[in-house]
This record gives structure tokens, C-alpha cells and sequence, in this order.
């Protein structure tokens, strides 16, 4: 027995002896990539492949052109509280912002942005009910929640259409027009009918140029393996693993389809997509507005692009080119009356416009939130 007891002892003290030195060995390797990691960020030569969409995360004098009205302090708050939103699940939808508080960044548990001057949900019937549809670009990433284009949109028609008009923002993160459409109709079968929607659309939909929603990877897995996407994300944040996936994430591979396949895919879901919400629209009584939305890509002079460094080739590579296929959909006419053509409203403007590297300033929100305002009351989508 004693034998035995010290056998046990003996492997136990072996035994923890390695699992001490393998954590120590885990701390010790992701701590050196952690500063790696670091000395990239900072390093000036480095490629912004690496930092992401978001190439600040506190404030820096080059943002100042975008915001000229924030002091560091409040800038640096709005970068975090940006990069603080994170995302849950929601059924047909696949994923949604989750419910936030912050000063500048708000999201409501029923899965919108509160806007300035917020209406009630679900919206009353006291008057006209605008919900706009769309990627981060409609939620406003890099903007508070007054500085959105749907802010700006209630605002630039209350003043100079009617003051009882109610603008929704129900733009998320990521989202295509295909999940768009999906979201559109939920509300509807849940009782919710607006008078107006509006879909701000073209950046993501090159962007998931192959049709699926983003996680469509982790689901799928999770569906067929049982492996829990959560825990995959846990080790995939690891200093190590970002340091040896850093050449690796975000890679390209479509070597089984040519460009105008992909631009004509592409197009003709998004055309699909819009008679499908039309249809659904028209049965419903609401009137509808499409909306191409202007990218930093395609017809802006890249001497006023903070983020030019950013290798848009690798990681929007269809992005340019793809615009280009649907500015010629666009001159023959195949979009229809109810389609606003924005891609090119910043041909000739010369000054800084986004504030990262595909989202919108809060002025470039408010121009196209003018211009979205200016076709409802000249077609009069309201009456």
C-alpha cells in the first residue's frame, strides 16, 4: 500500500509539474505575440490589412478631419463603445446587434439604434412610420446614435415635410439584402407594417458576394459537427493563433468562378431580392425606396481617403469592379423609378468621408440622408 501511495505521488508531482510548465509555457508564447501584435499596429510601415476595418481604436489627429467636433476624450469614447457592440443570435436573421448602453452608442432590446427624438415601439399609427433597412453603414458605426442616417432622415423630413413623421434605424451589422428582405418580412408577420422602407445596400452584398450571411461558416459547422463556434472564437482571439493567422484571414478563393459571373450573381440576387420585397410591400401597402450606397472605392478621390492605406484589393476585391457592373445596370434602367443612385455622389467632393475604412462620416450620413429625403418628397412616397 505504501508502494502504491508513493507510485500515485510520485506521477502526481510529475504530472502537475507538466501541466505547470505548459501554462506557463501558454502565458509566456502568447505574451510575446501579444506585443508583436503590438509593434505591427504601431509600426507605420505596417500593411492595415492587419488592423482590420477599424485602423483606430482611440483617438488620432488623423481622425480629426471627420470629426471636427468631438474632443479627444469624447472620440476616444465613441471609437470603444463602437467596438463594444457585439452581436447574438436571432432566428431567420442568423444574428443581430446585442442590447448596448453607452453615451454615444445605444442599441434597443427590440434589435434597433434609438435615433435623436426616438418614437415609440412598435410605432403607433399617428403618422407616417419610415424603417431603414442595411448594413453597419445604416446602423452608423463611427457615429452616435443622432448622427445616423436615420437621424438625419427624420430630421430633414420633419422640417420639411411633416413633423409627425417616425424614422426607424433598423440597420445591422453585416447584413445583405437577402437577410434585409428576410427582416422585412418578420415585421410584417408579426403585425408591423410601415409606411415606407428604405434599403441602403451595395457595400456588403460584394462584400458576401457568394450570397450567405455572415457565421454561415460557424453554423454550419456547429450543424454538422456539434463544434461550438463559441469556443472556436475563444481560442481564435489568443494573441498566438492572431499571430499565425495573420496572413491567413480573410484569403480569397474563387478560382472556380471569373469576375462577370460573380457581378452577375450578385446583381441578379439583388434584383430578385427586390421584386420579392416589392411584392411583399405592395400587399401590405407600403411603399418602397432602394438605395445604392456610395463605397470609397468607386468615384472618390483617394487624396482625401484617411484609410487609402487599407489593401481594399484583398479584402474588397470585387467591390470597384462590382460597382462599375451595376452603374451600366443602372444607365440602361433596369433598377426601376423607386431606386436612388448614390454610388457616385461624392465624385467631387474633396474632403475626408468615412471615418474607417468602408463607414460613413456624420457628415457624409447627413448628405445621404438629404439626397434619401429629396427623392421621398419629390416622388412623393408619403403622400
Amino acid at each position: 500500500m505504501r508502494s502504491f501511495l508513493s507510485r500515485l505521488s510520485s506521477y502526481y508531482r510529475i504530472t502537475a509539474i507538466v501541466f505547470l510548465n505548459a501554462v506557463i509555457v501558454t502565458v509566456l508564447i502568447n505574451y510575446v505575440s501579444s506585443h508583436v501584435l503590438n509593434f505591427l499596429k504601431n509600426t507605420s510601415s505596417h500593411d492595415s490589412r492587419h488592423l482590420g476595418l477599424f485602423k483606430y481604436k482611440e483617438y488620432d489627429s488623423a481622425l480629426e478631419p471627420v470629426y471636427p467636433q468631438m474632443k479627444p476624450a469624447e472620440l476616444s469614447r465613441l471609437l470603444r463603445e463602437t467596438r463594444s457592440v457585439s452581436l447574438g443570435y436571432e432566428p431567420y436573421v442568423q444574428f443581430k446587434e446585442r442590447p448596448y448602453a453607452g453615451r454615444y452608442v445605444n442599441v434597443d432590446a427590440q434589435g434597433f439604434r434609438p435615433i435623436s427624438d426616438q418614437a415609440k415601439w412598435p410605432p403607433d399609427h399617428e403618422g407616417p412610420n419610415i424603417m431603414v433597412f442595411g448594413g453597419s453603414t445604416a446602423f452608423g458605426y463611427g457615429v452616435t446614435d443622432d448622427e445616423t442616417i436615420a437621424s438625419e432622415l427624420q430630421r430633414k423630413l420633419r422640417s420639411n415635410l411633416n413633423p409627425q413623421i417616425k424614422v426607424f434605424n433598423l440597420g445591422r451589422c453585416s447584413y445583405i439584402f437577402p437577410q434585409e428582405a428576410v427582416f422585412f418580412e418578420r415585421l410584417l408577420a408579426s403585425g408591423i407594417v410601415p409606411d415606407l422602407v428604405i434599403f441602403v445596400d451595395g457595400l456588403n452584398d460584394f462584400a458576401h458576394y457568394d450570397g450567405n450571411p455572415g457565421f454561415t461558416k460557424d453554423l454550419t459547422q456547429f450543424m454538422e459537427t456539434g463544434e461550438i463556434p463559441p469556443l472556436k472564437r475563444w481560442l481564435s482571439d489568443w494573441p498566438v493563433f492572431r499571430l499565425f493567422k495573420l496572413d491567413q484571414d480573410h484569403e480569397i478563393s474563387v478560382e472556380t468562378k471569373s469576375d462577370p459571373e460573380i457581378f452577375n450573381a450578385v446583381l441578379n440576387r439583388y434584383f430578385l431580392n427586390k421584386k420579392v420585397v416589392e411584392s411583399l410591400a405592395k400587399e401590405f401597402g407600403t411603399k418602397t425606396l432602394f438605395v445604392w450606397q456610395p463605397v470609397p472605392v468607386y468615384k472618390y478621390d483617394q487624396n482625401h481617403n484617411i484609410f487609402k492605406d487599407f489593401n481594399y484589393s484583398r479584402f474588397l476585391p470585387y467591390l470597384r469592379p462590382g460597382y462599375e457592373a451595376m452603374a451600366k445596370e443602372y444607365e440602361q434602367g433596369r433598377p426601376g423609378i423607386n431606386f436612388l443612385w448614390l454610388a457616385d455622389m461624392q465624385e467631387n467632393l474633396k474632403e475626408p468621408l468615412y471615418v474607417d475604412a468602408v463607414h460613413y462620416s456624420a457628415r457624409m450620413s447627413g448628405m445621404i440622408a438629404e439626397r434619401i429625403a429629396e427623392k421621398i418628397i419629390s416622388q412623393g412616397l408619403l403622400n
